[in-house]
Parts: C-alpha cells; sequence; structure tokens
C-alpha cells in the first residue's frame, strides 16, 4: 500500500462498498451528508485509486432539539494501518466549512467498543447511554430496527406479529452505548451546552461493565 493515502469528499459509491465489504452492520447509512475516504495512488492523476477507508456525517436516525450531524459510519479495509483520526479530521474540516457546528458518535458496546477511536482524536466523551430496543428477533435471526421499518412498516413486536402470525418475534436490546460529541465552533460548544452534553472521563475497555452498572 501507498504510504501516502489521497483525502476526497463525496464519493459516497465507494464508501458504500466498504461499508458492506467490511464493517460489521454491512449497511451503509442514510441521510448522508458529508462523506470522506482515503484511496490509493491511482487514476488519471494519480490520487484517486481504490477507496480503502471511509467516515460518514449524516442526520441522526433519532431526533435532537438542535441541528446536528452524526458520525454514523467509520470503516477502513483491514491493509489500513494508517491511524483514521486523520480521516476524521480531513472529514470534519469539510463538514465545518459546510456551516456544520457540531457532531456526535455512539460506540456500540454491544460490539465491544468503547470509543477509544474518539478518545485519540480528542472528542469529549458524554457517558453511557442506557440499553434501547434495536431491532428483533424474528424466528431467531437479528433484524435491525430501520430493515423492519423498511420491510414491514414496523418495528414493534407486538405489531408485527400482527402482521407474521405464527413466527417467534422478539424485541432485541443492545447493551448501552458510549456517546461522544465534537464542536466544531463557538456555536457547537453553545449548541452542545444547550443539549445538556457533558464532558466527564474516558472509559477504559476494562472498565466498561462497572461504568453502565454503575
Amino acid at each position: 500500500m501507498s504510504a501516502v493515502l489521497h483525502f476526497r469528499i463525496g464519493d459516497v459509491d465507494a464508501a458504500n462498498l466498504l461499508v458492506k465489504a467490511h464493517h460489521y452492520s454491512a449497511r451503509p447509512p442514510a441521510n448522508v451528508q458529508v462523506v470522506g475516504t482515503w484511496h490509493e495512488d491511482g487514476g488519471l492523476f494519480g490520487d484517486y485509486g481504490v477507496a480503502v477507508a471511509a467516515c460518514f456525517l449524516c442526520i441522526p436516525p433519532t431526533r435532537w432539539s438542535e441541528p446536528l450531524l452524526e458520525l454514523s459510519r467509520l470503516v477502513r479495509a483491514p491493509r489500513v494501518t494508517q491511524p483514521l483520526t486523520g480521516l476524521i479530521a480531513s472529514t470534519m474540516r469539510h463538514a465545518a466549512a459546510g456551516g456544520t457546528d457540531l457532531v456526535v458518535s455512539f460506540a456500540d458496546r454491544t460490539q465491544s467498543h468503547h470509543g477509544g477511536i474518539y478518545q485519540a482524536a480528542s472528542w469529549r466523551y458524554d457517558g453511557c447511554r442506557e440499553k434501547r430496543m434495536d431491532g428483533l428477533v424474528i424466528d431467531g435471526t437479528f433484524h435491525a430496527g430501520r430493515s423492519c421499518n423498511s420491510a414491514w412498516g414496523t418495528q414493534s413486536p407486538e405489531k408485527l406479529q400482527r402482521i407474521l402470525p405464527g413466527r417467534r418475534i422478539e424485541p432485541h436490546f443492545d447493551e448501552g452505548k458510549h456517546l461522544y460529541w465534537r464542536a466544531l465552533s463557538r456555536k457547537g460548544y453553545a449548541k452542545a451546552a444547550r443539549l445538556g452534553l457533558k464532558h466527564v472521563a474516558y472509559p477504559k475497555p476494562a472498565r466498561i461493565n462497572e461504568l453502565v452498572a454503575a
């Protein structure tokens, strides 16, 4: 791999392919507003080869009382060794230039993530959110909430049981998610204050269970 990776904005198709191939969800996000990608050498001018990492900023699926974006996917090919903090920083600079002032992201405890990449990038930590229903288990197979809404128009176990009689349907709960945030301007800090976002000590991998139980 080239020692230098080339940054681009807006290559959603290449970024989506990376998510499908290398992200644990295998699902590209919706409502994408900004996507930054790293590319190997290649292309007409040598700076637009194969995409090997991507960072997505999206309109959050959950409603906030202030407008903001969510870093909803961060993914790289296994051969990439460069820290993804550089990709995050480049994507954030572009977002800030376009008027974005506050970004949040969740580290999924269900996937044993504690947000080390956000700590390395100097994001602020708000705390760990409570467990929530993130989808349904239908006949032993997990279906994400968004997929249920798309396929059947609901993710309610009771409503779906009426739509699919005879199927075994159970709610699925995540393990809680760590919330990180990054203000990109003074307006972003003011917005974070109005939202009540905190700045507390980072969690460590060995202490996650203690933090959630506390």
